[in-house]
């Protein structure tokens, strides 16, 4: 019997606990999150990603097949997927981006200035 848990603090602050079973005669799959339920699989016997939101991040609990009986277990938020979430964290950056040039290109300026003051 594979049971594995996971604690993941969300993008708000609020603790979530996964954990999945994946029984080792039935192969049937629980995916549960802080005590509830949220899937259910009947024999699992190859690779399979459940996603669940939490705090408006895309949870991935997967199970990968690595051949025979054996399966490896992963929980990750997924910042690639294109959620409301992750588009306006990839503005905020594109825009903290911005910000950083335009102070670099100010400072470059003021050192251009400064020099060329100090040699004229």
């Amino acid at each position: 019997m594979a049971q594995h848990a996971w604690n993941i603090t969300g993008h708000y602050g609020k603790n979530y606990q996964l954990g999945l079973f994946h029984g080792e005669k039935t192969h049937h799959v629980v995916v549960h999150c802080n005590n509830s339920i949220v899937a259910i699989d009947f024999s699992v016997k190859e690779s399979k990603t459940y996603t669940l939101f939490l705090d408006q991040q895309l949870c991935e609990v997967s199970i990968d097949h690595t051949g025979g009986e054996n399966f490896t277990y992963d929980c990750r938020i997924n910042y690639d997927v294109e959620t409301p979430h992750n588009i306006q964290r990839k503005k905020q950056r594109e825009e903290e981006r911005r910000s950083e040039r335009i102070r670099l290109f100010a400072a470059g300026a003021v050192i251009l200035i400064i020099v060329a003051f100090l040699i004229g």
